[in-house]
């Protein structure tokens, strides 16, 4: 039988119990990692117009041969990398607020979308991803009979 503590009342600490493992389970299903020290989660907006599904990511002062992107079903993994650049001798940082290392964000797109028509085009430190929309899903009914 599991034990709980009189600091917390029985609902809380069995629902902070159980949302760590809907956290994780949601993770799995969407292909996310568990971030790391050195790992980032970038920031990305997405938006959908008439015709397509958009994402844009910031990825500001990346090389494009450093920035990855892997489709898996309906979702979207972008991997990228920025090593730390090297100071100058005699250099001393005063403040150090930019994100080196790993970056990594796997995001699931919602809606009919044509997975084999993806666009990407990386301009000004933003990577725009587009996804063209295919319209309604089309489901195809048939009546079984014994």
């Amino acid at each position: 039988m599991p034990h709980f503590s009189r600091k917390q009342p029985f609902r809380q600490e069995l629902f902070g119990r159980h949302l760590g493992d809907i956290r994780d389970l949601l993770d799995a299903l969407e292909l996310r990692d568990v971030f790391g020290e050195g790992e980032n989660h970038p920031p990305v907006d997405m938006y959908e117009t008439c015709n397509e599904m958009v994402l844009e990511f910031d990825l500001p002062g990346f090389r494009i041969e450093d920035i990855s992107l892997t489709q898996h079903g309906t979702t979207l993994v972008l991997d990228a990398q920025r090593p730390r650049e090297q100071a100058e001798d005699g250099t001393h940082y005063v403040c150090l607020e930019r994100s080196y290392g790993h970056f990594h964000h796997a995001l699931y797109i919602p809606g009919c979308i044509d997975t084999c028509a993806i666009k990407a085009e990386y301009r000004h430190g933003v990577l725009r991803v587009r996804y063209p929309k295919t319209g309604d899903r089309q489901v195809t009914i048939k009546e079984i009979l014994d």
